[in-house]
């Protein structure tokens, strides 16, 4: 049975993982309506995804929710420990691309977090509820989709009253995993090879950490012949989970007897009189595909619709996040008219060479093994430098200095760029930042530069410029996608 009318929303989100969930944050913070829609009736009470990567860390920071973020994390260093079982003493570290906190220190205000999905989503959904203008719906399920040149109509089924329910967007977000119902009702194909390794698991609760001690990694490679496999912390409260790769002939880990799995977790974690609580068996198989497109005219996918990847080097999630957070500050600017309907072709443009760099890494069976230096890289992108800047208790980041709109940044001799920001276009804030904070950025003398709302920069100038006012108006319509020097409409003020 269908609703009489549509129901009408500017941006519709199919999917409420981490790549769903952040859009609508986003899209919530530019003051955009949204209808969030999730098949599943809650959450998923399982642990997932732990690697939180510096970038993530910093969008979280950005979004005030860094602390609460960490409340529900693992104290550990962000690299894997090759050993014979976890009470061997010695071992052998692996890098996993992943900073260590001195090394991180240098290029973020955030570090790296070991941090279950089943804590980090919550996180996500209570601080979305928190706006008036997100809308979250559970239990509800995308089952047609059709476009025209200004609306995208969705049918959704409501899975409690079995209602057919019409949805109007002007956008869609399909971020509703790696089986994709929106992916698949748009016939785009994914590119890249499916069922390359079988894996099993078994998620258990057992006091581990006290057999570590000051061993504390966020992966832990057992090399024991009889129990080869890996353990990954879940929970501070000593909840692990163990996974063996079962493609070689090994056995299942849920075709074992009760006794046989606790035999396995005794060899492998070297404890003999190892009592496991068993929550839970597993098993999933590893891919590395890509869409063939991430934007079907008002349709753009995002997260695991738009990249499935293996665990190996802990980037889908983050990957998600970030497609999220990317999609949802441009969708933000166009339908609020600062930037015209072209900015959203960068999605694809930027996205998807990170989707295609981190899903041959997780393709490769040595992908988990990078060093930080390179994982750094491919983590922050081109983003501004990370500096301390002003005095004391005031001292701030850099890139806590970058807004929802463009951001300037000048040192103190920059005040002629400082004073033709309210000529030329309303969505541009200024900030002055420090000598020594000016020198990271670039900047020299007098000279300024133009930072969107990812901490990319637009356009750096020095102090030559012979007219501020025309060089800020040229950047800011090229990187709006606008064919006339237009100053952006004023936009409405974000909330927290």
């Amino acid at each position: 049975m269908y609703q009489d009318t549509a129901r009408e929303v500017p941006v519709l989100i199919v999917g409420a993982g981490p790549a769903g969930l952040t859009a609508a944050i986003t899209l919530a913070r530019y003051g955009i309506d949204s209808l969030l829609i999730e098949r599943r009736a809650g959450l998923s009470a399982l642990p997932r995804a732990t690697a939180v990567s510096t970038r993530t860390m910093e969008i979280l920071r950005s979004f005030g929710l860094e602390q609460e973020v960490l409340s529900g994390g693992i104290d550990v260093e962000w690299n894997a420990w090759l050993t014979e079982t976890l009470a061997s003493p010695a071992g052998v570290p692996m890098p996993l691309g992943f900073p260590t906190r001195e090394e991180v220190a240098r290029v973020s205000p955030a570090a790296p977090a070991c941090v279950p999905q089943d804590h980090l989503e919550p996180v996500l959904l209570d601080y979305l509820r928190s706006f008036t203008n997100a809308d979250v719906q559970f239990g509800a399920e995308l089952v047609e989709l059709h476009q025209d040149s200004e609306w995208v109509t969705a049918t959704i089924r409501e899975a409690t009253s079995q209602r057919m329910v019409s949805i109007r967007a002007r956008y869609v977000v399909a971020a509703d995993g790696a089986h994709s119902r929106t992916r698949d009702l748009l016939n785009i194909p994914m590119e890249g090879p499916d069922d390359l390794v079988d894996h099993s698991t078994v998620l258990f609760r057992a006091p581990l950490w006290n057999v570590l001690g000051d061993r504390r990694h966020g992966l832990y490679v057992i090399i024991h012949p009889e129990a080869a496999g890996i353990f990954v912390p879940v929970g501070a409260d000593d909840r692990w989970l163990y996974g063996q790769e079962t493609s070689q002939g090994r056995q299942r880990l849920a075709d074992l007897s009760s006794d046989g799995l606790t035999s396995l977790l005794r060899t492998a974690s070297g404890v003999p009189t190892l009592q496991p609580r068993i929550e839970r068996l597993g098993r999933f198989t590893f891919a590395a595909q890509i869409a063939s497109q991430y934007r079907d005219r008002r349709v753009l996918l995002a997260g695991d619709a738009a990249h499935r990847v293996t665990p190996r080097g802990g980037t889908g999630m983050n990957t998600a996040i970030h497609d999220g957070f990317d999609l949802a500050w441009k969708l933000g600017w166009v339908l609020h008219d600062w930037a015209a309907p072209e900015l959203l072709d960068t999605y694809e443009v930027e996205r998807r060479p990170v989707g295609l760099h981190n899903t041959a890494r997780s393709a490769d069976p040595d992908g988990s093994r990078r060093d930080a230096a390179d994982g750094l890289a491919a983590d922050l992108g081109d983003r501004i430098a990370h500096v301390w800047t002003g005095q004391d208790q005031a001292r701030i980041s850099t890139l806590d200095l970058v807004g929802p709109g463009l951001t300037l940044l000048t040192d103190e001799y920059g005040g002629r760029w400082r004073h033709e920001l309210p000529s030329v276009a309303a969505t541009i804030a200024s900030q002055v930042v420090d000598a020594a904070a000016a020198r990271a950025l670039g900047i020299h003398g007098g000279g300024a530069v133009l930072v969107r709302p990812d901490a990319k920069p637009v356009a750096t100038w020095t102090a030559a410029m012979p007219e501020p006012a025309g060089a800020i108006t040229a950047a800011v319509t090229a990187m709006a996608m606008r064919t006339t020097q237009v100053a952006p409409a004023r936009p409405r003020m974000l909330a927290g």
